[in-house]
């Protein structure tokens, strides 16, 4: 199904799968680890909403944070392997990260219970920070390669692999899945993608307002080309602000809002805290807008849900491919097939420690689907963050079913295609994006968006 034309706001909401849960707060237990953690690292703690990186136990040394209950000891003859967890250090991706370490603990103890595993293993991370080109140039993301730059620096701390010093070393990372270049990376491998918050776009405005209320020529911020031409088609008369930063800037951006633009907690190389004035990157300004538009997932896992003035649905502004989702990834060797169509299957993949088979047990199967089909409209379109493109595929009533839309920079014209597949499959899910990519090309939208095809 395909058509034509400008978006048209709708009242009609969708249904979005609940998020990934939040896990009960860890109790530390008695005995300590024989070995410290290196000086650059920080052990993980439970991710609570507005909680700043601390001195917490590691995930894995509490009942609790295995998803036990808090009554079962864990026992003596579990065997405990250690890993090192690469994160950015903004306050959006320490709690993703912690998120992360958290579920894949959780899973991978219910996971062996539920199998009954006669030798039962426990994975235990600590977060180590690196700053990544993407947190240190000013500038248009679309102007700096993308959201690529976050990813680039983990990226070479994954490969770096048995090479890399001790205080260097990263056997995991964590990315939003937004801001993963579609394109495989060799040597590395997605190996889990998580339980996907809610993928919506949200509106922060000032005195309550939603898209529909704001005044007319009010200042809307966002540094995304794709809400930009939405935004724009769906209310020509706003004026829309680039803007960057952290999830905090860009919310003190809204006149009324601007104390979320003061104080943030940063982690420092010893692993303690400290307080900053940390304004974001080339966002020198705060109160100049009257909204800005973040996605529903990051305001969530900060604790800021109550910002949100409206949640704007996906049948008037599609998401960004991967939006709300955590994407795992490890180097290729952590299994002995790493080929991504058969992760879903231990016995093919042959995960060859604990690691590769954890993150297997924590990967969601619906998730898996919903982004593989996404990416693979991506990589086909041979589009990043600067294309004004938006995607959502779901599973509906046993079909995969994606949504897609392709845009003018300037919102005046766009398509829409929805199409699906019975194929419940990574393969089958691949074939999908890619079969809506090509329907979207004969449609002309790599004239209509810009796109630079090879």
């Amino acid at each position: 199904m395909a058509r034509r034309s400008r978006s048209s706001p709708s009242t009609q909401p969708v249904l979005i799968p609940p998020g990934l849960r939040k896990l009960p707060p860890a109790a530390p237990v008695d005995a300590a680890p024989a070995d410290a953690a290196p000086t650059n690292t920080t052990p993980v703690a439970p991710a609570r909403p507005n909680t700043p990186p601390d001195r917490g136990v590691r995930a894995g040394r509490s009942a609790r944070a295995y998803g036990l209950s808090h009554t079962s000891p864990i026992r003596r003859d579990m065997s405990h392997h250690e890993y090192i967890l690469g994160t950015r250090g903004s306050a959006l991706a320490l709690t993703q990260s912690r998120i992360a370490a958290e579920t894949v603990t959780s899973l991978y103890t219910e996971h062996q219970a539920h199998h009954g595993a006669a030798d039962a293993e426990v994975v235990d991370f600590t977060l180590r920070t690196v700053k990544t080109e993407g947190d240190v140039l000013t500038g248009p993301l679309a102007t700096l390669g993308g959201t690529g730059v976050f990813a680039a620096a983990l990226r070479q701390r994954l490969l770096d692999g048995e090479n890399a010093s001790e205080e260097n070393r990263v056997d995991m990372a964590v990315h939003s899945l937004k801001d993963l270049p579609s394109a495989p990376c060799p040597g590395l491998v997605i190996a889990a993608t998580l339980k996907r918050e809610d993928p919506r776009d949200a509106l922060v405005a000032r005195d309550g307002l939603t898209l529909d209320t704001l005044p007319e020529g009010s200042r809307v911020g966002t540094g995304s080309p794709r809400r930009a031409a939405q935004l724009r088609a769906l209310r020509p008369d706003l004026e829309i602000v680039d803007i960057r930063g952290n999830v905090g800037t860009r919310i003190g951006r809204v006149k009324g809002l601007e104390e979320h633009a003061g104080k943030q907690v940063v982690l420092r190389q010893n692993t303690e805290t400290s307080e900053r004035a940390d304004h974001g990157v080339g966002t020198e300004r705060s109160g100049d807008c009257d909204a800005v538009v973040l996605a529903v997932s990051g305001l969530k896992r900060l604790g800021k849900e109550e910002l949100i003035t409206e949640y704007l649905d996906p049948t008037r502004m599609l998401p960004a491919p991967g939006q709300g989702a955590l994407a795992l990834e490890v180097r290729e060797s952590e299994f002995e097939n790493p080929d991504p169509a058969v992760l879903a299957d231990p016995e093919v993949a042959r995960p060859v420690r604990a690691l590769g088979r954890a993150l297997l047990a924590a990967n969601h199967h619906e998730t898996r689907l919903a982004v593989s089909a996404e990416r693979a409209l991506l990589r086909r379109l041979e589009a990043g963050c600067a294309a004004p493109i938006g995607a959502y595929a779901h599973v509906v009533e046993g079909d995969l079913v994606l949504s897609v839309v392709v845009a003018s920079p300037d919102g005046t014209d766009m398509l829409r295609h929805t199409s699906a597949t019975a194929e419940l499959d990574v393969p089958g899910a691949e074939r999908l994006g890619v079969r809506v990519a090509e329907d979207l090309l004969q449609m002309g939208a790599a004239a209509l968006a810009g796109l630079d095809l090879k």
